[in-house]
């Protein structure tokens, strides 16, 4: 069996698994009780559980999922879901360490990584780190002449590969404004390399030999589709002829992603695809559930699906939105979600009952919820952002019967958040596996999902290589 056909297997188990939950993987939290999410979206066994236990009790089986045994419904609920997650066991969803064996058999060798904490966050220096060295040794392995990266904003990963590797780099990115800081970041951390590199790990890093090359990192204004002449952008910004690429980018956000894998099948000129995919929310679907149109067509530029396999397949922009979210973090630092979850739905209770043809201006509900201790504070706060002026008018005892029934809500919302995060994965599991499956259709051979940073670090973890045959 070849590799294609066991992502399509894989596909198919998981589309057999989720199709019947995509209802609760869409729904809205704002909508929890005025279309009666608990009651209607979760199954009813595991709802039943949940009910007959206290909300700590409940929490905490979530939390500890390993200690317990399968009879629980709890269990049962999050077994079943991390079975439709992507494998790093399969040959097509690899280790970083079979990238390096990769890599040495196409004759390269793995360079060291440069640990940079100046000029961005951890959280970003710590995937700078981590990335870096498989660039840059997937380069000199595949004799690509440039490093280009889509939408690299800030430049942080290619300001690492020109100074800290030696490597001509490129950065495209649409937004002026954010390109012309990013100069200026840029010229900062080439003034500090030196020190900079002497700092790093205590010195206890191998540096690559040779002085600062200031020329070697450069910047271009442009959006990338599948029709971008990568080409004629790196021969202009480094005035050379025979260019030979590698094209990446760290957390491609929405469509950016799709457009940087077309734009690699249909580009002789870009021999290496390196791309960490983020911000699933922003793809593009054929047909949205959520916008009810069903007059819409598929075209071959939607971001989802990309695969000729998936054609007509629809997950939902509340879904791709799940999808980003990371249940690794969750568990790991044990987040409860924010009491404004509570808030937000009940004052849509509020909201249908008493000004039933109002609409909100989200926009407007953020940035204070963290500020109320209470849902009246709340309700009142928003009724002056809102100019919606019924807070003095509502019965008294409307609040009272809230307040009174405000511990068993939080419970259920709580609860039911929890269970709907486990399908997170599981979504954006198929949206990897689409990507990948489109890379085969294509005729693309070295394809390859590698699961790059640890996803409580970095929740969009997983990174989309291939190199062309």
């Amino acid at each position: 069996m070849d590799t294609s056909m066991k992502v399509r297997e894989n596909l198919d188990s998981i589309m057999s698994y989720l199709t019947p939950l995509l209802p609760l993987a869409n729904c809205h939290m704002v909508e929890f009780f005025t279309d009666k999410h608990w009651e209607h979206l979760l199954p009813h066994k595991l709802r039943k559980q949940l009910e007959n236990m206290e909300l700590n009790k409940a929490v905490n089986r979530f939390w500890d999922i390993s200690c317990h045994n399968d009879s629980c419904e709890i269990t049962k609920w999050v077994k079943q879901s991390q079975c439709h997650h992507v494998s790093v066991n399969e040959e097509y969803c690899i280790s970083p360490q079979k990238l390096t064996d990769i890599i040495h058999k196409r004759g390269g060798n793995f360079e060291a990584g440069f640990k940079v904490t100046e000029f961005m966050s951890h959280k970003k220096s710590y995937e700078v780190e981590t990335m870096s060295p498989y660039i840059a040794s997937l380069h000199r392995a595949c004799n690509t002449s440039h490093c280009v990266e889509a939408g690299g904003g800030r430049g942080h990963l290619l300001v690492t590969m020109s100074l800290g590797h030696h490597i001509p780099s490129l950065t495209i990115d649409c937004d002026e404004t954010t390109l012309n800081n990013a100069k200026k970041r840029v010229k900062l951390i080439q003034k500090q390399w030196h020190a900079i590199a002497k700092r790093a790990n205590g010195g206890a890093n191998v540096w690559t030999g040779g002085g600062v090359d200031t020329n070697l990192h450069r910047f271009a204004c442009s959006y990338i589709t599948r029709d971008t002449d990568l080409s004629s952008v790196v021969r202009e910004q480094f005035d050379c002829e025979e260019v030979n690429l590698l094209l990446t980018g760290l957390h491609t956000c929405g469509d950016l992603g799709p457009s940087c894998l077309r734009l690699f099948t249909v580009s002789p000129a870009v021999r290496v695809l390196f791309n960490v995919p983020c911000c699933y929310h922003l793809l593009s679907e054929a047909v949205d559930v959520a916008m009810f149109d069903d007059d819409q067509t598929a075209t071959d530029d939607k971001g989802f699906p990309m695969s000729q396999y998936l054609r007509g397949l629809n997950l939902g922009r509340n879904a791709r939105m799940l999808g980003a979210q990371s249940i690794d973090r969750v568990r790991h630092y044990r987040q409860m979600p924010d009491r404004s979850l509570l808030y937000r739905a009940l004052l849509q209770v509020t909201m249908k009952k008493f000004l039933p043809h109002t609409p909100i201006k989200e926009g407007k509900l953020k940035g204070f919820a963290s500020k109320c201790q209470s849902f009246q504070q709340y309700f009142k706060m928003a009724d002056e952002k809102l100019g919606l002026n019924i807070f003095n008018s509502l019965p008294e005892c409307y609040l009272i019967e809230l307040e009174r029934t405000m511990d068993c809500q939080w419970k259920k919302i709580v609860l039911f958040y929890l269970m709907r995060l486990c399908l997170a994965q599981v979504i954006e599991g198929v949206i990897l596996l689409d990507r990948l499956l489109y890379l085969y259709e294509c005729g693309c051979k070295n394809a390859y999902l590698v699961k790059l940073f640890d996803p409580v670090l970095s929740p969009r973890c997983h990174s989309i290589v291939a190199i062309r045959n």
